[in-house]
């Protein structure tokens, strides 16, 4: 019996010996053509998945691909000028030995366009400065490449020493690239536009101004106000005129003191922001866009925000009706009784800054400049530009019949009437008269206004016969 179990065991493994290869070579096949259809399977579903994400993004890029290219494309070319303002700041200060050292690469703190902050730290005096570079207007007649004209503008501003000025401690310039290079006094507590507005100096500009500021107290604006006057007083009797750039931003706050800077922006050309609304006002020259910029100075001091215009109404007024005070010197500079602006003597004789006492002022009393030719060629080159801006402006004569409104006007309508219903002042000295109603021209009517005086009463026009001559004649 175990002689036929141990045959039939050996004659079922022979057999499964002599066709092993029958056995295993189809069970391979089926296992290999399972496999190769799975990963098919696989492929076929990564590439729908891969066809389906490719189709999501293009539909996305076509649904809101302008505002993002758009916005993309601007980014890029922030990012590639600040890395260019940053080569030529470095390529800069490799230049002059070691003077500086670079401390941190600003965002635009300021509304100015082509300028870029830099943070340095003066490796002489041991404190931090501000370093702008700054692109040179195509406008400007000034020319870098002269080395004469150069040193006068360096030897210049070195001369502007002023309590309540800020210095420039260095000016140089890189007429390769058309650039000039200010260093200035670094605070901490940045501009008076910072003040009013409770905003960190380093913020960007478009993120730090962009909520309503807090109006300042009348002591705060009776003093700060009088030192920015003394100040931009000591550059108009030196034959610098600011020209619009009077503005919150530019009052610097250092050392508990307002210093008023920007001053350099006329030299070479640089357009203030407020300028075209202050132009529409101007009528005799430099000295009335001097007072006009203090004005609306003293109004974001008190109302904690920027005047729009040179010819202030009664919703302006609204927001300094807590301040008696400042709206009766406001009236003074916008709606002066005598039907002109007054000037920046009269302004500061006014009562409101006569008792303001200015200790650093008495302490350190500047003296005049003495300036050269060379600069004093400067200084009317650069007011001439600006004159010959002004009369280029007034030939259109669009642009003057819509200045002509801001310049006749001696004071908005209801003015009076506002300022009588407030309670009266506490300075000291009698309320000053109120001004004067509005004087309103009549000039001749032409034809053309009184066909549009016929059309807004309604009146019916009489038809007109066109005598076609189009046809050509045979």
């Amino acid at each position: 019996m175990e002689d036929t179990t141990n045959l039939t065991e050996t004659s079922t493994g022979s057999w499964i010996a002599s066709n092993y290869v029958y056995i295993v070579v189809p069970i391979g096949a089926v296992i290999f053509i399972i496999l190769c259809l799975v990963t098919l399977w696989i492929i076929r579903k990564c590439i729908r998945k891969y066809r389906q994400r490719d189709y999501d993004y293009s539909a996305l890029e076509d649904e809101m691909g302008l505002s993002e290219k758009l916005r993309l494309e601007r980014q890029m070319q922030l990012d590639a000028r600040r890395e260019s303002a940053l080569l030529n700041c470095q390529f800069y200060m490799r230049s002059i030995s070691g003077q500086y050292a670079m401390q941190e690469h600003l965002y635009d703190i300021g509304s100015r366009l082509n300028r870029n902050w830099f943070l340095v730290h003066d490796i002489r005096h041991k404190r931090l400065k501000l370093m702008t570079l700054t692109i040179k207007p195509a406008s400007s007649d000034i020319s870098l490449n002269n080395k004469s004209t150069r040193k006068t503008l360096k030897e210049m501003f070195k001369l502007i020493q002023h309590p309540y000025l800020l210095p420039v401690d260095n000016l140089d310039f890189i007429p390769e690239q058309d650039l000039v290079v200010l260093v200035q006094y670094f605070s901490f507590k940045g501009s008076l536009k910072d003040i009013i507005y409770k905003s960190k100096p380093k913020t960007l500009y478009d993120q730090k101004y962009s909520l309503p500021g807090q109006g300042l107290y009348l002591q705060q604006i009776q003093l700060y106000g009088k030192q920015v006057l003394e100040g931009l007083s000591y550059l108009v009797d030196n034959g610098f005129h600011v020209q619009g750039h009077v503005q919150s931003g530019n009052v610097i706050m250092y050392d508990d003191v307002c210093r008023l800077s920007g001053y350099e922006n006329t030299i070479f050309g640089y357009p203030a922001k407020q300028i075209h609304s202050i132009k529409r006002r101007v009528t005799r020259g430099k000295d009335e866009e001097d007072v006009l910029g203090f004005g609306m100075l003293l109004y974001e001091m008190c109302a904690g925000c920027e005047l729009d215009t040179c010819n202030p109404n009664d919703s302006h007024f609204q927001r300094c009706q807590h301040l008696p005070e400042v709206i009766q010197i406001l009236e003074f500079i916008f709606y002066n009784p005598k039907g002109k602006t007054p000037t920046l003597s009269q302004v500061k004789n006014h009562e409101f800054f006569r008792d303001i006492r200015l200790v650093d002022l008495q302490k350190n009393r500047p003296l005049p400049m003495q300036l050269t030719s060379s600069m004093k060629t400067l200084i009317k080159q650069s007011n001439s530009k600006r004159k010959g801006i002004k009369l280029k402006r007034s030939e259109d004569g669009r642009m003057r019949a819509s200045s002509n409104p801001d310049k006749s006007s001696t004071t908005p309508p209801h003015l009076a009437d506002f300022t009588k219903s407030l309670p009266a002042p506490h300075i000291g000295s009698p309320k000053l008269p109120p001004p004067p109603k509005p004087v309103h021209v009549q000039t001749p009517p032409t034809e053309r206004t009184s066909l549009l005086r016929a059309i807004e009463r309604g009146a019916t026009l009489k038809r007109t016969v066109t005598d076609d001559r189009s046809t050509p004649k045979m």
